[in-house]
């Protein structure tokens, strides 16, 4: 289990810290949200912040949660936001196959003095402080349930429409979508201070450094030769 999650926080980098300087960090590397750079500013969300992503509160991130909030506080989605400006604005991304938080790991992470989000007992190692991208979404339909007269979200974006429609596996969107609201939680920066550390190196879009603009114009390559500049 442990070499399988080493795995997947090393795949879904590079800003993993492996190290873990910042305590926060439930593994080397974490699950987290994309979101279009303009939108987070909108919404006072800097590169590499922490935030809570919440859906319809009538059901999610489970029923009843407002009267039980032991385990409301491990099943609400905590992550950090990275800016991607290839996500359309109004829409956001999250990857589905990272270890959300269980009971167990919020415990660990909660009590022990390093944060590792893992169970004490079993060993599981969860990639989210708390929840996962599953704290914003319903469960699944099968497609034959879905009628002509159902209403459901259509492909992409925040279009409601009813009926069949191709990729559209369940009401709430292809595969797993959901209408969020985004907050931001805590500052990006090494325990909760200042930008996150890729951003003050220059790494991060919208706050690129010479050598990165000149690296992402190509700027390191001689035309020519092929060789390095």
């Amino acid at each position: 289990m442990r070499d399988l999650t080493d795995q997947i926080a090393v795949l879904f980098g590079p800003f993993g810290d492996i190290y873990r300087r910042d305590r926060r960090s439930p593994w080397v590397g974490e699950g987290y949200v994309d979101i279009n750079p303009d939108d987070a500013r909108e919404l006072g969300i800097d590169d590499g912040d922490y935030v809570w992503i919440d859906s319809d509160p009538s059901d999610r991130p489970f029923r009843g949660w407002q009267k039980d909030r032991k385990n409301a506080a491990f099943s609400r989605l905590l992550c950090r936001a990275r800016y991607y400006p290839g996500t359309p604005r109004g829409v956001t991304r999250m990857w589905f196959n990272m270890y959300g938080a269980t009971p167990g790991s919020h415990e660990g992470h909660t009590t022990r003095p390093d944060g590792l989000a893992r169970n004490p007992r079993t060993g599981y190692q969860a990639m989210f402080r708390s929840g996962s991208h599953q704290s914003a979404t319903r469960g699944w339909l099968k497609p034959t349930w879905m009628t002509d007269s159902l209403v459901r979200k259509g492909l992409f974006g925040q279009e409601i429409g009813k009926g069949f429609l191709p990729d559209v596996h369940c009401p709430t969107g292809a595969p797993r979508e959901s209408i969020v609201r985004i907050t931001r939680a805590e500052p990006g920066g090494l325990e909760g201070k200042g930008r996150w550390r890729p951003v003050e190196l220059g790494l991060r879009p919208r706050y690129e450094s010479e050598a990165m603009r000149r690296y992402l114009a190509g700027g390191f390559i001689d035309a020519g030769t092929g060789k390095e500049g």
